[in-house]
């Protein structure tokens, strides 16, 4: 198997530094497992890896989609397995926190049938003129487990659990215990802090973003990304657009934070329980790099 093994946590934990020595260690490639990070353009506020350090490692799976596309699990999974098959001799690593990613990825993807495009239609128009708060508490009714790891602005998961429903008559986590096409599991490593830690270095991170330029490049891509664009989805972006001076910027700004934490937390919970992982503790774990190369040897 040309993958090694995955390495997960939650956003803001510290995987991005190690990935890159754990690819020159193994000479191995990273393939991004972060539904954010896809999109061209949008690259401070969705912490995607450098020019820096692509250029060291070479990435896939990062600043490579339109804003204006919708990219499923499905997709990430065509799209991985292509890449193993045409590089079988290639050495590579997962890198991310999308769960639901890596999970369809090693134990393959729900049989659903093909969707009604009218549904999704509909329910579009229904956020397009009402807003999506609506749907989201419908969806939280319908289906209480699929939208347990779901924010508010995931307008593109919340439409998907209530078009299945809808077509289906079925519950989306209903359909997701039914799997066929994986690749099999992957030693999979888990990044962890204590919360206090964590929440620190997301906070500190949004801080450095802001630094780096997020608001300029926010603006420059307000004038050619339409404001239905699936990226537009990611989190601060339009909330950030919207402020109108620094006043209201610096509100923002904390309320990105604390649903940066809330984020963090819903990964921890499912890393905890979704997928069976070891986990490295890194406030405690002087050398990560040589404890899970250690780990790979007992494997």
């Amino acid at each position: 198997m040309p993958i090694l093994f995955s390495l997960v946590g939650a956003t803001g934990v510290g995987k991005s530094r190690l990935s890159l020595e754990l690819a020159e260690r193994f000479d191995a490639e990273i393939i991004g497992v972060d539904s954010r990070q896809i999109y061209k353009g949008f690259a401070i506020g969705t912490a995607q890896p450098s020019l820096t350090d692509m250029a060291r490692v070479k990435h896939h799976q990062v600043d490579f989609l339109d804003p204006r596309m919708v990219y499923s699990a499905g997709d990430f999974c065509s799209a991985v397995k292509k890449l193993l098959a045409d590089n079988p001799n290639q050495n590579y690593i997962l890198v991310g926190g999308t769960g639901l990613y890596l999970q369809s990825l090693m134990l393959g993807l729900p049989q659903i049938p093909k969707m009604d495009e009218s549904i999704r239609q509909s329910f579009e128009r229904e956020v397009s003129e009402f807003g999506n708060v609506s749907l989201y508490e419908k969806a939280k009714q319908t289906d209480p487990e699929a939208m347990e790891k779901v924010e508010e602005n995931n307008v593109q998961r919340i439409i998907r659990i209530l078009e299945v429903y809808q077509l289906t008559g079925r519950k989306l986590s209903d359909w997701q215990k039914e799997r066929v096409g994986g690749i099999g599991t992957l030693p999979v490593f888990w990044l962890n802090r204590s919360r206090e830690n964590l929440y620190a270095r997301i906070d500190a991170r949004v801080d450095q973003m802001m630094a780096d330029g997020w608001l300029d490049e926010i603006r420059t891509l307000a004038k050619t990304v339409p404001m239905d664009a699936p990226a537009w989805q990611s989190l601060g972006y339009r909330e950030l657009l919207s402020a109108k001076d620094d006043a209201q910027v610096q509100i923002v700004l904390e309320e990105v934070k604390r649903k940066t934490r809330n984020y963090a937390k819903r990964q921890l919970t499912w890393f905890r329980w979704q997928v069976k992982s070891t986990v490295f503790d890194l406030d405690s774990c002087s050398n990560p790099l040589e404890c899970i190369c250690n780990q790979l040897k007992m494997a």
